[in-house]
């Protein structure tokens, strides 16, 4: 019942994208991309605590540590991301030295997990992001319709679904990015790479779904949004590891 919540969460946010598009705001998108990472990252804490015990709050203090990140941009300017990044990973191993009754492998996962929603939070309220916003918004509902789409008719699993996820981004992102001034090389190249995050970045959040200790079944569509975070997350690396000069 309570991932069912959330999927309902995840598609209004997706919803909200589209509404913001149509009225031009920014910051609406924003906030659905920060709200979409939130609700992702509750889903993912909700596999390894109990959220009907007294482990809600741990939930509760890893949302609020993620959600630093966009705190850390907008009350202190001065502070630079890196050192943002420090202070949250000394808090975040502080936080978890007082947890004794947590196994180390949910507190491995639970770190893991929290680190990369942080930088993407941080990421989408960063001046790149922010300038590219309804670019990457356009290709972020395209591709949810259509491996929403696919989900439904159930032709994305099996032996090939590594090469859909791959050829999806692909395509999806080459044809939006041409109707674009950018060079065709740096669409291609920009295409790959983020195809091939993509395509690891879900193989591994499945790895982890798989380990999941209160989560018994796993419903199709809960795929969905790992696929979409990854590619928000694939951007991310793209541009923090400067694949493509001059892509955007």
């Amino acid at each position: 019942m309570f991932q069912i919540q959330l999927r309902y969460f995840q598609y209004i946010l997706s919803l909200a994208i589209f509404v913001g598009i149509l009225i031009s705001s920014t910051p609406l998108i924003s906030s659905c991309f920060v709200g979409l990472t939130l609700v992702w990252l509750t889903e993912m804490l909700s596999g390894q605590f109990d959220i009907n015990s007294d482990k809600y709050y741990v939930i509760l203090i890893l949302l609020l540590l993620s959600f630093s990140s966009v705190s850390f941009k907008n009350l202190f300017s001065s502070i630079e991301p890196y050192e943002s990044f420090i202070i949250f990973l000394v808090v975040l191993m502080i936080y978890f030295l007082f947890q004794s009754d947590v196994n180390i492998f949910k507190i491995g996962n639970s770190i893991f997990i929290t680190v990369i929603t942080f930088l993407v939070n941080g990421y989408i309220v960063d001046p790149f992001f922010q300038e590219n916003i309804f670019y990457i918004a356009y290709i972020f509902l395209l591709l949810l319709f259509l491996k929403t789409l696919a989900t439904y008719f159930n032709v994305q699993f099996g032996n090939f679904q590594f090469f859909f996820n791959f050829f999806l981004i692909f395509i999806v992102f080459n044809g939006v990015s041409t109707f674009y001034d950018y060079k065709t090389v740096n669409i291609f190249i920009g295409g790959t790479s983020i195809a091939l995050f993509t395509t690891f970045i879900t193989h591994v959040f499945t790895k982890l779904r798989f380990e999941y200790e209160i989560t018994s079944k796993v419903s199709n569509q809960i795929y969905v949004f790992d696929y979409m975070f990854a590619f928000v997350l694939s951007l991310y690396l793209v541009d923090a590891l400067n694949v493509v000069n001059g892509l955007f």
